[in-house]
C-alpha cells in the first residue's frame, strides 16, 4: 500500500477542481483550523497577477482550512505548484514545507503545509493585495469544503486588486 501524507491547504488549494488539474489525488479530507496563525498575502504570483496566500503567526487569529490525505508521491507535483526548491538542503523556493499543528474534531496533530520562503518580520510588514480570481478561488473551496460561516465572511471581506 503506497505512503500517505496529511497536507493542510488554508490558500487556493482549498479549491478541489485545482488539485485535479493539478492531478494530485485526494484520499480524505477533513476541516481543521490552525489557531494561533493568520492568512496573509505576502508575495506577488505572476500567473495569479496578484498576492497569494500564506500564513504568519498571530495570537489572536485563526486559519481555517482541510486536511487532504495525499500519495507521498504527489509531494513533487504539489512542490512544483507551489514553487518549492531545494538547493543544497536550503529551501530556496517561493515556497517552504512546514509541519504544523492543527486542530480538528478529533483533537490535534501535526500535518504538512507550505508558508512563503521569507522571514516573519518581512512577513508582518507585506500587504499585498490577491487578484479577484486567486481570493474566489479560496472562497469556493472554502465554501464548498463547508468551512464556517464566519471565516467565509472574513475572506469575504479581504480587499482584493482591481
Amino acid at each position: 500500500m503506497p505512503k500517505t501524507i496529511e497536507y493542510f491547504a488554508y490558500g487556493s488549494n482549498l479549491n478541489r477542481e485545482q488539485m485535479k488539474k493539478r492531478e494530485i489525488t485526494i484520499e480524505d479530507t477533513e476541516i481543521v483550523e490552525l489557531p494561533g496563525w493568520k492568512l496573509a498575502f505576502t508575495i506577488y504570483s505572476d500567473p495569479w497577477d496578484g498576492a497569494v496566500g500564506d500564513i504568519i503567526p498571530n495570537p489572536e487569529n485563526r486559519v481555517e482550512g482541510v486536511v487532504y490525505t495525499i500519495p507521498e508521491d504527489d509531494l513533487k507535483k504539489l512542490d512544483h505548484y507551489e514553487g518549492r526548491n531545494v538547493d543544497n538542503h536550503i529551501e530556496v523556493g517561493m515556497y517552504r514545507r512546514q509541519y504544523l499543528p492543527v486542530k480538528s474534531k478529533e483533537g490535534w496533530r501535526t500535518v504538512l503545509t507550505y508558508l512563503v520562503n521569507r522571514n516573519i518580520e518581512h512577513k508582518s510588514k507585506v500587504d499585498l493585495k490577491p487578484s479577484k480570481e486567486y481570493l474566489q478561488t479560496i472562497i469556493s473551496g472554502a465554501k464548498k469544503h463547508g468551512l464556517s460561516e464566519e471565516y467565509l465572511g472574513s475572506l469575504r471581506s479581504i480587499n482584493y486588486k482591481e
